[in-house]
């Protein structure tokens, strides 16, 4: 877990400066990285990106008017969960890593904010305010 946290925080200052030399603030959000440590998932401007934990060029994943964040990683690396104001309040999206389109997992007239995976990645944990309990669904 300490390597994970220190290639997030190596990642996010090289983007970071990066950005500063072309005189650019980059605020990177919600830095998440992949299961293996080697990319760093992150919201940055209402949309979701990748970008090598070793330092590189970071990839859009989502180009959406919307506010996407909260990246999380599925246990295989294989897809990005995330949470989307994209009909007006957050509901759960997942993605593939590599890019490609959203699927929309909730559809509630309230916020549902992406928590994590399960352990075998059959469901996206998410919390809301709904008054029922049950947060899981499945992929």
């Amino acid at each position: 877990m300490r390597v994970r946290t220190l290639a997030t925080i190596a990642g996010l200052l090289l983007i970071a400066s990066a950005a500063y030399a072309d005189g650019e603030a980059v605020l990177p959000r919600y830095p998440a990285p992949s299961p293996d440590g080697s990319t760093i998932a992150f919201s940055y401007q209402g949309d979701i990106w990748t970008v090598p934990a070793a330092g590189g060029r970071a990839t859009r994943l989502t180009v959406h008017a919307a506010y996407d964040h909260m990246p999380r990683w599925s246990p295989d690396g294989s897809e990005i969960a995330f949470s989307s104001d994209r009909f007006g309040n957050d509901d759960v999206y997942v993605i593939p890593a590599a890019g490609g389109a959203a699927e929309r997992l909730t559809n509630m007239s309230v916020d549902d904010t992406v928590c994590g995976w399960t352990h075998d990645g059959s469901a996206v944990l998410f919390s809301s305010r709904r008054l029922w309990s049950a947060h899981r669904v499945p992929v």
